[in-house]
């Protein structure tokens, strides 16, 4: 055996080795990849080169990531912004100003969410209050329910089909008010008013304690 010690200070039997192979183990091992998952979109990782002698760090090397990649990471750029803004209510979403709730029916046990000015009813896709399913409701427009802001008022009229609607067991032919826990009947459903703006609380009151 012909023990030799290298520069760095290493051993290794030079009747097998021209040169220090802990030395040339080390010098492959520089510049090695390792994955890296940001996963920017689910679309795999990506490799980052990683030194043993001193090199950026891994916040360094995310940045850098982020900077080849930004615009695919996700970033939180939404702001929380109040319900009204100023004067003006986000038109993204409009406030619920009540429900109505199925007491009788195919659809028993279920509400729907009432918006301010006109909410139309049927059973397609489209309506404002969809009765998915009921036969015995016209597809368009059966009926409408209206929330009147200015007066804080509920409404309903006809709808634009010939078959009938009835309030509290009075058929309507003409807009009439309807009142909490009043029945509206449009054809074999039943459903009942659960107002949320009425006379303790709507919503332009609470904007102007907003101002």
């Amino acid at each position: 055996m012909n023990l030799q010690k290298c520069s760095n200070g290493h051993y290794y039997d030079g009747d097998v080795y021209s040169s220090c192979p802990h030395c040339k183990n080390q010098q492959a091992s520089e510049g090695k990849t390792v994955a890296l998952d940001v996963s920017p979109s689910g679309g795999g990782d990506v490799t980052v080169a990683m030194s043993t002698d001193e090199g950026p760090t891994l916040s360094g090397m995310v940045q850098a990531v982020k900077d080849n990649f930004g615009s695919a990471l996700p970033s939180d750029d939404q702001k929380t912004v109040s319900f009204y803004d100023g004067n003006q209510v986000l038109a993204e979403k409009d406030p619920v100003v009540g429900w109505v709730v199925c007491v009788k029916g195919g659809l028993y046990g279920q509400d729907f969410r009432l918006k301010s000015g006109r909410n139309f009813v049927g059973r397609a896709e489209n309506m404002d209050i969809c009765l998915r399913g009921e036969s015995t409701v016209s597809r368009d427009r059966h009926a409408i329910l209206i929330y009147e802001p200015r007066q804080n008022l509920f409404l309903v009229q006809p709808g634009e089909t010939k078959e009938l609607i009835y309030l509290n067991g009075n058929v309507v032919l003409t807009p009439m008010v309807m009142k909490k826990n009043d029945i509206l009947q449009v054809g074999d459903i039943s459903l009942m008013l659960v107002p949320c703006c009425d006379d303790v609380f709507h919503w332009e009151e609470e904007e102007k304690k907003d101002r």
